[in-house]
């Protein structure tokens, strides 16, 4: 993940030296340098040649590509989403960037044409060896589709001259302290030496000194937005983030996990588990019921997978796994345990991103082990920013307008969480002591029915009433002995009846409404996670750049004024190092960026975990409702039969 040759991947730089990216123009405004793949200008078909000419200056950047070249034929059926994302990563692996090289781009050209003629060639080898006939041309609907002009601009961070549109990270670019020397101006370099273009980005006086924490507010000097501080668009933007993740447990799409009976493993056993549902996961997710069998170490993997590729998201937590050496199981941690799991998977999957993950969908449908299927598969590890550009809208509308409410919001939940949690903890607590209560009571009601059969079949020698030797005493307590003794057998009646309803609630509050609050402890100590991860993982190393960059400036400067021919070599390294910094500077700015919307976009979503609250304690409520209307009647039957029945005097 770290000094990847992903230009988006290496945002979380260290202070040790990284090996130098491949140049990678971002912008119009970035600092260009020009790459030397092999030439296959030679090899191609006319209409290639064509394309290019029609599309180049829009595709300096992936997102461009993306744009006006992916986009387009994914709208037509021609590609598949899964088949663009292929070729991107083929692109970066192989250093075929920026797209906007003829090279590069003939080479995006000819992986598309493999990839529309015959689906799962479009890699790099098979491209090399067309390269010895020459690279096939484009079906004639793709081809004519690419040279079309398009109905309307794509929306996205557009590569237009600098007076008609800001890129927003090169504005970032411009806000730091790297220009306070050429305040108007941007420096592009390339091998023939330097030159200045003009740049007309807005300045702000307050240079960004520190991006090494999420809790800074880079101070962004964006254009001006129709959007900026306009509470409806706001409103509409936070709702349909809100309206996308549907967390109540008795909701939709829920997964049943049950253990299965056979234990399998020759000296060390393990228990498997039954997973069923009938979730269409995926874009075309078949119905019907899916069935899998998974262990729990197979949890851990999933887990942790998720752990690397979604690090800024809100991940739940999996239950603990018991050592215990020698010992045999212990039935109610497994059953503790199962439960966990349980929550773990139906949370993963009333997630938006989560549930739409490759992995995850193959965990919940591919019937196969999963250890055969991970030596088999090619598992993709990266972030999931990978190749991703942090949109116009966030940056100029949505920070601007929200940054700060959301900045506040997310510090003073980061520092009240641990004291809610365990407020929330006794809850839990107290409901399952609650329920245990219940259990107690329906075991003395047990005892009340033993301790009445048993004073009723003693009474006789107290209150004789059945002996005929002694008429006069027996026929006094006749009567009223008998009718006593009928009545306790309606109070033992009674007990009975209330033990089985106390079991009946104590049951549904072990399995359905303890876990309703057990539920929302899990959504806290997954939030909990996601602070401790976004503190660790999103340091960059901006300021050290910014450092080096300047002083790296400063001597090609008066390198520059020398005459002495000797120092050319050494101009040209810090021209290149310079290149490699301001580089390295806009990932990270980038990533920055889009680490920030990610967790905004998390803890918007959180918000709709307040319904949990409400969920569990509704049913608590419903439920004990029903209990005491079901015990009032019991109640009032046995007052009913005892007073009216039993006597208090002769």
């Amino acid at each position: 993940m770290y000094g990847s040759e992903d230009p988006f991947e290496n945002g979380w730089a260290t202070t040790e030296p990284q090996p130098a990216p491949p140049p990678f123009q971002a912008l119009d405004q970035s600092f260009s340098v020009s790459a030397t793949p092999t030439d296959i200008a030679a090899k191609v078909p006319n209409q290639y040649r064509e394309i290019f000419a029609k599309i180049s200056p829009h595709v300096s950047s992936v997102s461009g590509l993306q744009a006006y070249v992916f986009s387009p034929l994914i709208t037509e059926n021609l590609l598949t989403s899964y088949q663009a994302s292929r070729i991107i990563d083929v692109l970066y692996d192989h250093n075929l960037m920026p797209p906007n090289v003829e090279n590069h781009f003939f080479h995006a050209l000819g992986l598309i044409a493999l990839e529309i003629n015959n689906p799962g060639t479009g890699d790099y080898v098979t491209l090399q060896f067309k390269l010895n006939s020459g690279l096939p041309p484009l079906s004639e609907a793709a081809a004519s589709l690419l040279l079309s002009d398009l109905a309307e601009e794509p929306n996205f961070l557009q590569d237009v001259p600098a007076n008609k549109a800001v890129d927003p990270l090169t504005a970032q670019l411009a806000n730091t302290n790297l220009l306070d020397d050429f305040p108007a101006k941007l420096t592009h370099w390339d091998a023939a030496g330097s030159k200045t273009a003009d740049f007309t980005i807005p300045r702000n006086g307050s240079p960004m000194h520190d991006h090494s924490a999420l809790l800074l507010d880079p101070d962004v000097t964006a254009p001006e937005s129709l959007h900026v501080n306009d509470y409806d668009y706001l409103s509409k933007h936070v709702t349909s983030i809100r309206d996308k993740y549907k967390p109540l447990v008795d909701g939709e799409h829920k997964i049943k996990i049950k253990e299965v009976p056979e234990k399998e493993g020759l000296l060390f056993k393990h228990i498997n588990y039954s997973i069923t549902h009938e979730i269409p996961l995926g874009m075309n997710g078949a119905a019907g019921t899916k069935k899998v069998i998974r262990r729990y170490s197979d949890f851990v993997w999933l887990l942790e997978f998720l752990l690397k590729k979604y690090p800024f998201r809100v991940i739940p937590g999996l239950p603990p796994k018991k050592f215990t050496v020698g010992a045999s199981p212990d039935s109610q941690f497994l059953q503790r345990r199962r439960r966990g799991l349980h929550r773990f998977l139906n949370q993963l999957v009333k997630h938006p991103v989560l549930k739409q993950e490759p992995i995850v969908i193959t965990f919940l449908t591919v019937p196969t082990d999963l250890v055969s299927w991970k030596k088999q598969a090619r598992i993709d590890y990266s972030l999931e920013f990978k190749g991703e550009k942090i949109l116009t809208d966030f940056i100029n509308s949505i920070w601007p307008s929200m940054g700060d409410e959301f900045l506040h919001n997310w510090k003073n939940a980061e520092l009240n969480l641990p004291k809610l949690i365990e407020v929330w903890t006794k809850i839990v607590m107290l409901v399952e002591r609650h329920e245990k209560r219940q259990q107690q009571i329906a075991f003395d009601n047990g005892k009340f029915v033993e301790m009445l059969t048993r004073f009723s079949d003693l009474d006789e020698t107290l209150f004789p009433h059945k002996s005929i030797d002694n008429k006069v005493i027996s026929a006094s307590n006749s009567n009223d002995t008998s009718s006593i003794n009928e009545s306790l057998l309606n109070i033992s009646a009674f007990f009975n009846k209330a033990s089985t309803l106390l079991i009946d609630e104590s049951y549904i509050i072990n399995t359905d409404i303890l876990e309703k609050f057990k539920n929302f402890l899990d959504c806290l100590y997954s939030l909990q996670d996601l602070f401790d991860r976004s503190k660790k993982l999103s340091i960059n190393t901006i300021p050290q750049l910014q450092q080096r960059i300047r002083e790296n400036e400063e001597r090609h400067e008066k390198l520059s004024t020398n005459d002495a021919d000797i120092k050319g070599s050494e101009l040209v390294k810090l021209r290149q190092a310079i290149i490699n910094d301001k580089q390295e500077m806009f990932q990270q700015l980038n990533k920055d960026w889009l680490i920030k919307k990610c967790c905004f976009e998390e803890f918007v979503m959180f918000q709709e975990t307040q319904f949990l609250v409400s969920e569990a304690w509704c049913d608590w409520c419903r439920r004990r409702y029903k209990f005491q209307e079901k015990y009032f009647g019991l109640h009032e039957t046995l007052n009913d039969e005892v007073t009216s029945e039993m006597p208090l005097q002769r």
